[in-house]
């Protein structure tokens, strides 16, 4: 039940399309009986002597100019085939266009909603999920509701109808003959049933098997530099061909259980209809049934035993659709980020840490440890630290990516959990240390967040960057393709880009996530010198393992194992013994440096 209200819920407004499948698909089902009814009547009436006895049939031939009349005009009979065929046609296409428009309604409606529902899921969500099985989940899986909706639905009806139908003729015409023809129906329902009931399990593992290989592939490709530079191409082709190997088993096993389904109900059927064949002709020569109805019986019972054992093939899709919209399920139904949820105050860039402690969902430790300082608007402060201090999670947790474990944050006098997720992300620009390029032209990506963007804005941006004389430089200037992830630019001038892309906006608060560390010193302190000029209020923050990045700041914050151990101008810190000074020396700072400001 749960599965038909998931469907419903993305058909709203287009469910009177499946009233329509069901009223021409009684007008094809009814035609398509008519045609062994017609060949019944021909045998037994026209080219044989049987009297007719039925009243509708009666009125119909004397309307007609009697028997006499179609055994001269035999193109009345041809006449009539085409007709019904004609009609029959009529109503195929007719099923098909209002079953295609009520699958594709939901496919698209489906898609939207999974995909805005996964734009505000948490971040947690995404770095615990892989993304191969979100693309199968939300394409494969999707599709195969499709196809379903599209095929199965309309074959379902199409069964149901043609075995109601048919069974009442036929029970019209000899009940006898009617219950042996019936004998194959209740085995073939059951064995259908009870076979795909159990391989529904295996339609789940050979779909959690395929996103694990869309995974692999999807991860390949992505990092296919790293895979060059490391010559790992035959480790990432054993490790695929072990997943390969791994789906195709699982799929072969599906294949094989099915082949003994289609097998077994094939030869169910035949004995089926041989047994009716045979108690027909004892019916016709003890004269308790016609010619003409013998045909009636095999051909309905022909035409009727396929869509039965067609539900098999039903039943074995349902049973993956089911599977498809419990994966589907199991991403709506994760609670989303409620990105609108708090206060919007004016946000200058006063920014105050209390005793932050920070722990990841899945730690064992703290990552940050009671951690205190203040940040005043317009100070630019650097962050140094070695790689795992906690140095990122500052920046995850000034936008509410995360929150904090203990402690608080208070920008500008607000406590951080009381601001709307959305609006202090719209307040705090970041350039990340790897840089995300979409795959389109540089102008576009410089103005993505930003699309109202002026184009002497963007140039602007790109000036403050280091970046516009190197856009000019190429043959396309700023419609330039990038290339998937900017793939056809340097690391540099990616993160260029990217920084264009933050100070376009000009938001009060500017965090540098170790993003400077990929261009050299001169245009390191270019891009800080242009964008104090430019955004001179804004509070900068400089996340960094350089120290010719953190030198210039008005404040300096050193933090190992989550804890801030120094804290200083960089004179300050070059004055005395600790981590800083010892990172300097690794550095080979001059002696000029360590007099720096003092």
């Amino acid at each position: 039940m749960k599965h038909i209200k998931f469907i419903s819920k993305y058909t709203q407004g287009v469910q009177y399309h499946l009233l329509i499948v069901l009223l021409v698909s009684f007008v094809y089902v009814g035609v398509v009986l008519i045609n062994p009814l017609l060949l019944q009547f021909t045998v037994d009436h026209v080219i044989g002597t049987t009297p007719i006895t039925q009243p509708f049939q009666q009125s119909l031939v004397t309307s007609l100019g009697g028997v006499s009349t179609l055994q001269n005009n035999l193109w009345i009979l041809a006449l009539a085939v085409v007709v019904l065929n004609m009609v029959s046609g009529l109503a195929l296409f007719i099923r098909g266009q209002s079953m295609g428009t009520f699958a594709e309604t939901f496919t698209e409606n489906v898609r939207n909603h999974l995909y805005q529902h996964l734009q505000i899921l948490p971040y947690t969500y995404h770095v615990n999920s892989k993304t191969g099985d979100l693309i199968q989940r939300c394409t494969s899986d999707v599709d195969q509701i499709n196809r379903f909706l599209n095929n199965q639905i309309r074959e379902l009806m199409y069964a149901v109808l043609m075995v109601i139908i048919s069974v009442t003729v036929l029970f019209k015409i000899n009940v006898k003959m009617a219950w042996i023809s019936m004998i194959a129906f209740p085995i073939i329902f059951v064995f259908a049933f009870v076979f795909f009931k159990k391989m529904q399990v295996l339609f789940k593992e050979s779909d959690e098997a395929e996103a694990e290989l869309s995974n692999v592939f999807q991860e390949s490709l992505d990092a296919v530099r790293v895979v060059k530079a490391f010559n790992r191409e035959r480790f990432e082709l054993e490790k695929f061909e072990r997943k390969n190997r791994d789906y195709r088993d699982k799929t072969r096993h599906l294949i094989e259980l099915l082949a003994v389904y289609w097998g077994v109900s094939d030869l169910i059927c035949f004995l089926q209809i041989l047994l009716v064949l045979i108690a027909s002709i004892f019916e016709v020569r003890s004269g308790a049934m016609s010619v003409g109805n013998a045909i009636v019986f095999v051909s309905y019972i022909s035409m009727v035993l396929w869509p039965i054992r067609n539900v098999g093939r039903i039943i074995s899709d349902m049973g993956k659709v089911t599977v498809a919209i419990d994966r589907l399920e199991e991403i709506l139904d994760v609670e989303p980020e409620e990105l609108d949820k708090g206060i919007q105050p004016e946000i200058k860039g006063n920014i105050v840490f209390d005793n932050v402690s920070f722990m990841y969902d899945d730690g064992h430790s703290n990552v940050l440890n009671d951690v205190s300082f203040t940040i005043d608007a317009g100070q630019t402060v650097a962050i140094m630290g070695p790689t795992g201090s906690g140095k990122s999670s500052l920046v995850h947790l000034l936008t509410r990516i995360y929150d904090v474990t203990k402690g608080n944050i208070i920008i500008d006098g607000t406590n951080i959990n009381e601001i709307a997720p959305r609006y202090i992300r719209s307040k705090v620009g970041i350039v990340l240390q790897e840089p995300y390029l979409f795959s389109k032209s540089i102008y576009e990506n410089i103005r993505v967040a930003t699309p109202e963007a002026l184009e002497f804005e963007v140039h602007q941006a790109a000036q403050i960057a280091s970046v516009h004389d190197v856009i000019e430089s190429f043959d396309q200037g700023y419609e330039t393709m990038v290339g998937e992830k900017g793939v056809t630019l340097s690391g540099g001038q990616k993160q260029r880009v990217a920084i264009a892309r933050t100070v376009i906006n000009k938001q009060p608060i500017v965090i540098f996530d170790d993003s400077l560390s990929a261009l050299d010193s001169e245009t390191d302190a270019k891009i800080r010198a242009a964008l104090q000029k430019e955004n001179g209020n804004a509070t900068t923050i400089i996340i960094t393992h350089r120290v010719n990045s953190a030198q210039n700041a008005d404040k300096i914050l050193v933090i190992n194992k989550g804890e801030i151990v120094q804290t200083g101008t960089h004179a300050e810190l070059m004055n005395q013994e600790g981590l800083y000074h010892t990172i300097a020396e690794i550095q080979n700072v001059t002696k000029e440096d360590r007099d720096y400001e003092s």
